[in-house]
């Protein structure tokens, strides 16, 4: 090769290499990081993006040069050199390429390795995914949430599950998302870094109000989160059937259809239930308010409210309620 068009080519290469550097150290595409997974991840993504950099304009550096240096000119109508291939070349553009491959998919194995890593005594959180809410369960300190709450700096284990469909739990400044399927234990674990509110979706669509199942997760100090610990104790105790009621109605994702301003619900899938305990008893001739609303709740396609769909609302909660969580419930919809 020509010495000089060796220089070039080096110097184009080392060109191309220093851009891909720049784009890895400077460029971030993602969300904020708040956990030790999340930097992990977006190490890898940054590189990945270096590299992906450097193989673009390469490539489309390539194809430009040609399309400019080999370009028909004008008035010439001779053939084209008969090219029959270049071995030499062919290894080159097949060994590079795998090369790359097999870095990046050692790199990713290291990454998924470290991420999942455990560590001595995780804070333990059950999570259930159920039409359209999350529960999280702290089984330590028998604790139930609808909002997820975090320590700072300590491993979190989540035991992931279904209580009906699939869902998907997704915490996006975490970088992890884990299927959450019916009949089905699935483990994930994070160690948050960074305190504050942050969103969680569900990234599986699992029915009519799959928008509205979201939540937060709050990561504060070890002494912030005991505290919080202990006053969810504190109120389950002392809370009395009003507040059993507003929980169940919270826990069970009722609050993600329908509107209730005791609970701070706001949905609107089915309709609202505020005022609730007055008009229930003139809704179906024959059916006195407590019978009306536990025949809805148990049977929610025996009364469909109008304009209103039907087949929305999951029929399976005189299986998930126990008699005594049922009429806590339903005393806290009469007294609205």
């Amino acid at each position: 090769m020509n010495p000089r068009r060796t220089v070039t080519l080096l110097i184009l290469t080392a060109v191309l290499i220093g851009l891909g550097v720049a784009v890895a150290l400077t460029v971030n595409l993602m969300p904020e990081e708040a956990s030790r997974q999340a930097q992990m991840v977006d190490g890898l993504f940054r590189g990945l993006m270096g590299v992906a950099t450097v193989i673009f304009l390469g490539v489309e550096g390539a194809l430009l040069y040609a399309v400019l240096r080999f370009r028909r000119r004008r008035g010439d109508e001779t053939d084209g050199l008969a090219v029959h291939g270049n071995n030499a070349l062919e290894a080159i553009w097949i060994a590079i390429p795998a090369l790359i491959v097999i870095v990046i998919s050692f790199a990713s194995f290291r990454v998924l390795i470290a991420s999942g890593a455990s560590e001595p005594q995780p804070l333990v959180v059950e999570v259930v995914g159920r039409q359209f809410v999350w529960e999280f369960r702290y089984p330590e300190a028998d604790v139930v949430s609808s909002e997820l709450h975090l320590p700072l700096n300590r491993q979190v284990r989540f035991a992931i599950s279904s209580d009906d469909v699939i869902h998907s739990l997704w915490i996006p400044v975490f970088r992890v998302k884990q299927d959450a399927t019916p009949g089905r234990v699935a483990e994930m674990v994070i160690t948050p870094t960074r305190a504050g509110r942050y969103p969680i979706r569900c990234a599986e669509f699992c029915g009519a109000a799959h928008t509205t199942m979201t939540s937060e997760v709050v990561v504060e100090s070890a002494e912030e989160f005991a505290a919080w610990l202990q006053a969810q104790q504190v109120a389950g105790m002392s809370g009395g059937a009003g507040q059993a009621g507003r929980q169940l109605f919270t826990q069970y994702g009722c609050s993600a259809c329908h509107a209730l301003a005791d609970a701070g619900a706001r949905g609107t899938v089915g309709p609202s239930l505020d005022g609730i305990g007055t008009t229930a008893a003139s809704r179906v001739p024959g059916l006195d308010a407590r019978a009306y609303i536990e025949q809805s709740i148990l049977d929610p396609h025996a009364f469909v409210a109008e304009g209103f769909p039907s087949g929305v609302m999951p029929p399976s909660f005189g299986e998930r309620l126990s008699q005594e969580q049922l009429r806590a419930l339903i005393d806290y919809l009469l007294s609205q």
